[in-house]
């Protein structure tokens, strides 16, 4: 007689593999667009303040980064461009397209 499993497994469980396929990408790519815009955002740092009006970024943003140019430790101005990517990540692609198009100008 086959023993019962320990635990039973829900309906509709899928593989991890599925699930990833299903949203679109999997972890190391969503962590690789991830610095890819963190290291957008310390090109920010570098356009001259006009460059950065002329971006029209979210008021937030622009805090923080002038917030970032403001610091001089090296730990605080990592953890502020951790901050600038997560500001970052919540943009909608037509400014982050405007953003990579402006840093490449520079």
């Amino acid at each position: 007689m086959a023993r019962k499993p320990r635990y039973e497994e829900p309906a509709g469980a899928e593989e991890p593999d599925e699930i990833e396929e299903q949203e679109g990408r999997g972890r190391s790519a969503r962590k690789r667009a991830t610095q890819e815009l963190t290291r957008l955002g310390e090109e920010l740092l570098r356009l001259r303040p006009e460059q950065l009006t002329a971006l029209a970024l979210p008021e937030r943003l622009e805090e923080a980064v002038a917030e970032a140019r403001r610091l001089t430790s090296f730990g605080a101005k990592r953890r502020q461009m951790l901050f600038i990517g997560k500001l970052m990540r919540q943009l909608d692609e037509a400014a982050v397209a405007a953003i990579r198009k402006a840093v490449e100008r520079k």
